[in-house]
C-alpha cells in the first residue's frame, strides 16, 4: 500500500519528536498533558494554512483542517489570542551577546570591558538602552545577576558601581526555564527553516549538516574541537555584522524581519547499534 503525504510527514514528525518525548517524560509531562496542549498548537497554525489557500477562516474550516471538534474550536476562537509579553530573558541574552562582541564595549583585544553601571556612552545603562527599549536597564541587570552572568562591584563614596561580564558562557545554571526557552527558540527556528525548504518553492534557506559514522571516541573529540573553533569565529563575525545592520535598520518601516544563525554538534552510537 502506497504511503500518503500525510503518512510520510507524520513519520518524519515522530522521528523529530523522540528526543522531546524523552525530555518531557524526564520532567514529568504525561501523554495526556501533551496531547491536550498540542491541540492549541494545531488551532494556532490552522488560520495561516487556510488563509494561504484563500479559504475563509471559520469554526468549520478550522475543525475540518485540524480534526479538532467544532465546540473546542469555537471556544478557542472566542477567547482570542493575547500577544505574548516581552521576556527579560531574551533581552538579557541580547545584552550579553552585544557586550561580548561590540567594539564599543570591548577592549582592543576583544575582551568585554568592565562597565560603569550608569552614565553616558560606554556604560551598562547605555548598553542596555541600545539593546532593548522594552526592558528597563535595572530589570536587565537584575536578570543578568540572577542568572550569574554578571558581577557588580559596589563603589565606595560617590563613585559609580562597576559591572563585569562573566565570559565562561551564557549558561544559567540556576535557571532551567531559561535553558528550556533556549532549546525551544533554537530548535524551533531550525525546524522552521527545514519545513520551509520542504514546503515552499524559491531559494532554500541555509539548513545543512555533515554526517559520519564508524568513528572512534578520539576522532569524535577532534571533530568536536574543530566544530567549536569554527563556530567561535563565525559567532563573532555574524554578531558584529548583525549588530551593525540592526543599528542601521532601526526605525525603518520595512524593518520587521528577524533571523537566527546556529550550529550544532551531536555524537552518539551508530544507528542500529
Amino acid at each position: 500500500m502506497t504511503e500518503s503525504n500525510a503518512d510520510v510527514a507524520l513519520a518524519a514528525a515522530l522521528r523529530t519528536m523522540a528526543p522531546l518525548v524523552t525530555l518531557m517524560l524526564r520532567e514529568g509531562v504525561t501523554y495526556t498533558q501533551f496531547a491536550n496542549a498540542l491541540k492549541k498548537s494545531f488551532l494556532e497554525a490552522a488560520p495561516g494554512i487556510l488563509e494561504a489557500g484563500s479559504i475563509r477562516v471559520t469554526d468549520s474550516s478550522v475543525s475540518t483542517l485540524t480534526g479538532v471538534h467544532r465546540k473546542d474550536v469555537r471556544e478557542w476562537r472566542a477567547i482570542g489570542q493575547p500577544r505574548p509579553q516581552a521576556k527579560a530573558f531574551g533581552a538579557a541574552m541580547a545584552v550579553f551577546t552585544r557586550w561580548a562582541n561590540d567594539p564599543e564595549f570591548c577592549t582592543k583585544k576583544g575582551r568585554p570591558r568592565v562597565l560603569a553601571r550608569s552614565g553616558g556612552p560606554g556604560s551598562f545603562e547605555a548598553l542596555a538602552a541600545a539593546t532593548s527599549s522594552d526592558v528597563h536597564p535595572h530589570t536587565l541587570l537584575q536578570e543578568l545577576l540572577r542568572l550569574g552572568v554578571v558581577r557588580v562591584a559596589k563603589a565606595s563614596n560617590s563613585a559609580v558601581d562597576k559591572v563585569t561580564l562573566c565570559m565562561d558562557a551564557f549558561v544559567p545554571s540556576r535557571g532551567k526555564a531559561e535553558m528550556l526557552q533556549l532549546l525551544s527558540d533554537n530548535v524551533g527556528d531550525h525546524l522552521a527553516a527545514a519545513v520551509r525548504n520542504v514546503s515552499e518553492s524559491g531559494a532554500p534557506l541555509l539548513e545543512q549538516s555533515v554526517f559520519a559514522d564508524n568513528l572512534r571516541p578520539e576522532s569524535i573529540e577532534a571533530l568536536s574541537t574543530m566544530a567549536r573553533q569554527i563556530w567561535a569565529k563565525a559567532f563573532h563575525d555574524i554578531v558584529r555584522a548583525a549588530t551593525a545592520l540592526s543599528d542601521q535598520d532601526e526605525g525603518q518601516p520595512s524593518a520587521n524581519r528577524r533571523m537566527r544563525v546556529g550550529m550544532y554538534f551531536y555524537d552518539g552510537p551508530n544507528r542500529g547499534s
